[in-house]
């Protein structure tokens, strides 16, 4: 004969409170109410010693396709209170309506909802809020000027984030753009959002239609910090608080996050918002991440190949 789910979800939970501690856990015991002088079933019974005083915690199991309300709420609280339980706890797998859980914080019960990513008799999917900050140079302005006693030439005919560069011996540096992605990708003092000036090359040769002429470059950056808001899955095995919303788990892994769809706007429910407004946000994590820049001219290569 095959056992009711309701049945193998209470033996699930019995189990999950059986790991913990040295506490005696027990399934499916009937208890002796105070007030109603008849035995009450409960379905797992939890009792423990904190400072040599006896606890007594009972947990009612609901495996329910609606959220449990607030009539339920009303008769656990009664047989909290019959059977003197130190504390009431009751584990749905469909949550509680708002008034249910307003009862329960009433009567100081703990709430919990059943979260299981991987059993298909109880699979939840479950998202938790994260915080996506994504560091950016929104506008490079490039400075040449002359060194002592050099003349100074510069060329018109390509940007001057592409304008070849070599050291003052003929070394090739590579384009200017690769000279600042060397700098910023491991200079992070760079990232803190607002204007940096500062000297990319005290001297280095130019390559002009007229030769090489040596230049000293100053880069002015403005960089910005731009915040994303979204869902973020995870799998996990425990609960979910119905009062604060905290969950509990022996294991929490996190999905991969993929900053450049949810910059471009690709990934569903992410958007961006302002932490400049001073409205509160929740979220369980914060992941910060800066642009990069090439540092070889493979990578800008490659880079402009992808654009």
């Amino acid at each position: 004969m095959i056992e009711p789910k309701w049945k193998r979800f209470e033996k699930l939970i019995h189990q999950i409170h059986a790991q913990f501690g040295k506490d005696t856990v027990a399934l499916d015991e009937k208890l002796k109410g105070h007030d109603s002088k008849t035995l009450r079933q409960i379905d797992v019974v939890i009792r423990g010693v904190i400072n040599q005083y006896p606890i007594l915690i009972i947990v009612e199991c609901r495996d329910e396709a609606r959220p449990i309300d607030v009539g339920e709420m009303d008769a656990f609280a009664s047989v909290v209170r019959d059977v003197r339980a130190n504390k009431g706890v009751m584990i749905s797998t469909s949550g509680f309506t708002s008034s249910a859980i307003e009862m329960a914080r009433t009567h100081g019960i703990t709430t919990r909802t059943y979260l299981d990513t991987e059993n298909i008799d109880w699979k939840t999917e479950v998202t938790i809020p994260v915080l996506l900050s994504y560091t950016k140079i929104e506008n490079i302005g490039t400075q040449f000027s002359g060194v002592p006693f050099q003349p100074m030439a510069v060329p018109t005919n390509v940007h001057p984030a592409l304008i070849e560069a070599f050291s003052v011996d003929g070394t090739p540096l590579g384009p200017i753009i690769t000279m600042l992605g060397r700098r910023w990708n491991h200079d992070t003092t760079l990232h803190k959002p607002g204007d940096h000036s500062f000297v990319l090359a005290e001297d280095v040769l130019l390559e002009s239609a007229s030769g090489r002429h040596h230049a000293k470059i100053n880069i002015m950056l403005q960089v910005r910090e731009h915040h994303y808001l979204g869902p973020l899955s995870i799998k996990m095995v425990g609960f979910r608080d119905g009062q604060d919303g905290s969950l509990s788990a022996q294991e929490l892994k996190t999905d991969f996050i993929d900053p450049d769809r949810i910059i471009s706007g690709e990934l569903p429910g992410w958007k961006e918002i302002s932490l400049e407004d001073g409205t509160g946000i929740e979220c369980y994590l914060r992941f910060g991440v800066s642009q990069g820049l090439p540092e070889t001219v493979e990578e800008l290569k490659a880079q402009q190949t992808r654009k």
